[in-house]
């Protein structure tokens, strides 16, 4: 399938979903995959790295409703369940933590080097299912 496409302005979370409130340990948007860094910040999620590829939910908002934060902010994220927001997705398929910095893909990085994680599935072509793998990631060999 490939990248997965967002609307930053759409991306909220469902109900049902679980949210919890992080500080940004650098720059994010809603739409993106993040990993707990070691201080218990959230960074953009990334398959290069065994760590970084472990996404443990997606940026959806801050309390204001933002669309950009910086590193410090307050970032609400869905840690489980539905988040709208997305378009052109293969429905039942899994979504994968991308090589590219906070992206999302439903194709799992098959480089040598590489960490497939599955973050969720595509719940319908717009909706994704937050719900990450629970073991850590194999490095592609």
């Amino acid at each position: 399938m490939g990248a997965i496409s967002v609307t930053v302005a759409d991306v909220r979370p469902l109900p049902g979903s679980i949210v919890r409130r992080f500080d940004a340990g650098g720059t994010l948007t809603p739409g993106q995959a993040v990993y707990i860094v070691d201080d218990g910040d959230v960074e953009a999620a990334d398959a290069d790295a065994e760590a970084s590829s472990q996404a443990r939910g997606i940026v959806v908002a801050d309390s204001a409703g933002g669309v950009s934060f910086s590193s410090g902010d307050k970032v609400d994220v869905v840690v489980l369940g539905p988040v709208a927001g997305f378009a052109s997705m293969s429905e039942g398929e899994p979504i994968y933590v991308s090589t590219a910095a906070g992206s999302i893909d439903q194709t799992a990085p098959a480089t040598t080097g590489d960490y497939p994680f599955v973050v969720g599935y595509a719940e319908s072509t717009a909706i994704v299912f937050v719900m990450p793998q629970a073991q850590a990631p194999t490095v592609n060999g």
